[in-house]
């Protein structure tokens, strides 16, 4: 089957007339294209003029609502505690109160019993095997945030002795020879 050239010349001429027809839709000339220009929200309007000179009434009432619980609120105390340490927080000062009210006066507490026993708490118990058997280290945290490692008979602050080191037990024993139990929490 062969192609006649009547037929190529109409197939060729009718596809340019589509591609210029496309070209024309879809494009336009400058001076008919309005230039994009981005408008504000429209606002909404009252009825009337407001009473505070263009703040309502209701917003300006909780502004000052808002400032007065802020004024209330808690302060913000830089540099109170380091995330990074162990050691517990300073105690707050009373520093800057000239005539405390009763509140915030220190209260001193009297008759209360005073922790007797070590103030070491036990985070963990290491054992390695050795040609005796098993020899244990417990692991101590000190009130100021040291982490120690002890085994049977090192002294540990305070003046206790370690007597024995179990698999989720310390026994501290002080100068005056009574027994502690520290245990794994």
């Amino acid at each position: 089957m062969s192609i006649s050239p009547s037929r190529i010349a109409l197939v060729a001429g009718g596809g340019a007339l589509l591609a210029a027809w496309l070209t024309a839709a879809t494009t336009a000339p400058r001076d008919a294209v309005a230039e994009f220009v981005p408008q504000p929200p429209p606002v909404a309007q009252r009825e009337g003029p407001a009473p505070d000179g263009g703040v309502d009434a209701g917003l300006g009432a909780g502004i000052e609502r808002l400032r007065l619980l802020a004024a209330d609120g808690p302060v913000l105390r830089v540099g109170v505690r380091n995330p990074f340490s162990l050691a517990p927080p300073p105690p707050p000062s009373l520093a800057g109160t000239s005539d405390p009210s009763p509140e915030r006066r220190p209260r001193t507490v009297s008759g209360l019993p005073r922790r007797v026993g070590p103030r070491h708490k036990l985070i963990g118990v290491a054992s390695r095997r050795t040609e005796d058997g098993s020899q244990r280290t417990g692991i101590l945290t000190a009130p100021n945030g040291e982490v120690q490692l002890v085994r049977v008979g090192d002294r540990v602050a305070g003046g206790y002795r370690v007597d024995a080191v179990e698999a989720s037990s310390v026994t501290l024993v002080d100068d005056g020879g009574t027994r502690h139990r520290l245990d794994l929490p």
